[in-house]
């Protein structure tokens, strides 16, 4: 098997665990990193104390991403609010010139405005109409003016009580090979993300500043199988559908059907073997079926079913071979024979 390797940083989904709606995309991400701990206990017991049993315990699996642009949404996910555009009172510091004492706001003032001189004075205005201001002995020079006005924006209401948000979080990184050829997508699935809430904001002269999402997946029940899971690991071929496989094996090896019964279909399963820590995979949809000898009266279609016909015997028969094909295995075969019984 050819080395591959995980490489850069993983792209972020974040989706509303119960509508699956996408909440927010990261692609500017600087890190990405998944962190999978337990707890131990130790017994020991009898001379010069030996371990005897380890219990592994407080399964943990944390998730922190980190982007390098700027986003509203990561503040409101750890808020656990959401955005409102609404009018709200915002503060304005701007640099007004003054003519013969007199100078005009950029915006309509709510209140007195607050004028700074460049002489390390300042005084409290009331604007007339709402942005003229009148600055006693500020001549013809230009002054710096601190007032508040009405205006739409969006909004995020950190609370004090409210809970971080819980999401449904994917990450989605390249898996390459030697030759630096993208050979899978390696995607973890997070069904229930719980953000930890803690938001830190650098702002530096000689920066850009960052943002984090830190949080750790909360247990879920897969629906096919009901075992409670934190997340899954899939690697998701670049350029091809084949499972890699060593051998195949047709399910059941012999399809009896019944005469008495007549017509009637029967379905074949295929099943990948993987080997070592792999599990058999179904790879029914990816098989070819063909009947390669026996009575007319049984036939196979493309998706593995087999068919006793109306006018099928007692004791007809058929093989059926079942062809799956990979790049490095070539065609695997295997065969199924078909038996009509009483």
């Amino acid at each position: 098997m050819a080395n591959e390797f995980l490489v850069s940083v993983a792209n972020a989904v974040l989706l509303n665990p119960n509508t699956n709606e996408a909440i927010a995309v990261g692609k500017t991400n600087i890190t990405s990193s998944i962190t999978l701990s337990m707890q131990k206990t130790e017994v020991r017991g009898g001379i010069n104390n030996p371990l005897l049993y380890t219990y592994f315990h407080d399964r943990l699996a944390e998730f922190n991403i980190e982007e390098a642009t700027f986003s509203r949404t990561v503040l409101a996910l750890n808020a656990g609010t959401s955005i409102l555009n609404k009018t709200i009172q915002i503060v304005e510091t701007e640099r007004v010139s003054l003519t013969s004492n007199v100078g005009t706001l950029s915006r309509s003032a709510v209140g007195d405005v607050t004028v700074f001189l460049d002489n390390g004075t300042s005084q409290l205005v009331t604007p007339v109409s709402g942005s003229v201001i009148t600055v006693s002995g500020g001549g013809n020079q230009a002054v710096t003016a601190v007032y508040t006005y009405n205006g739409n924006a969006d909004e995020v209401m950190v609370e004090a009580t409210t809970p971080p948000a819980n999401v449904r979080l994917i990450l989605t990184a390249e898996v390459r090979d030697s030759n630096n050829i993208v050979v899978s997508y390696l995607q973890i699935d997070v069904p229930s993300y719980q953000i930890a809430g803690n938001y830190t904001l650098n702002l530096s002269a000689n920066g850009v500043s960052t943002q984090s999402l830190s949080g750790v997946a909360l247990v879920s029940k897969d629906a096919q199988t009901g075992k409670d899971y934190y997340f899954k690991a899939s690697w998701i071929p670049a350029t091809t559908t084949s499972i890699p496989v060593s051998a195949i094996a047709g399910i059941p090896s012999v399809l009896t059907f019944s005469h008495a019964l007549r017509p009637q279909s029967q379905q074949i399963n295929v099943l990948g073997i993987r080997g070592g820590v792999y599990a058999n995979a179904n790879i029914t949809n990816l098989s070819t079926f063909v009947k390669t000898s026996g009575c007319t009266t049984i036939t196979v279609n493309g998706s593995g079913v087999v068919t006793s016909s109306s006018n099928v015997n007692q004791g007809d028969t058929a093989l059926i071979t079942i062809t799956y094909y990979t790049p490095a295995t070539g065609s695997l075969t295997d065969t199924v024979n078909v038996i009509v019984g009483a």
